[in-house]
């Protein structure tokens, strides 16, 4: 049953609310919402990618191009996620 349970998606939002601080979503409207989602589930990913690349990777000259890639990546898709309109957070 352990199994089957780590197969779902439970672990990612114990993961984003637990140690990524994700316990509130502040902003408004759903489409917002959405982008926020999106931008923790990157992070999520990122963060296992980078642990999964640092294990392979053995030259420093490696390591650093992989990092300069990840992040140029990470930075188009975050800037075209977040092209389409402002997030607006309530003060709540």
């Amino acid at each position: 049953m352990k199994a089957k349970r780590q197969s779902t998606v439970e672990p990612v939002f114990g993961t984003l609310t637990q140690f990524m601080g994700l316990r509130k979503v502040n902003t408004l409207g759903l489409k917002q919402a959405n982008k926020c989602m999106q931008l923790s589930a990157i992070a999520y990913n990122l963060k296992k990618y980078l642990k999964f690349i640092e294990k392979r990777t053995k030259s420093g000259a490696g390591c650093l191009a992989l990092l300069f890639s990840v992040k140029n990546r990470l930075q188009k898709s975050i800037s075209s996620l977040l092209s389409h309109s402002t997030i607006n957070y309530s003060l709540n």
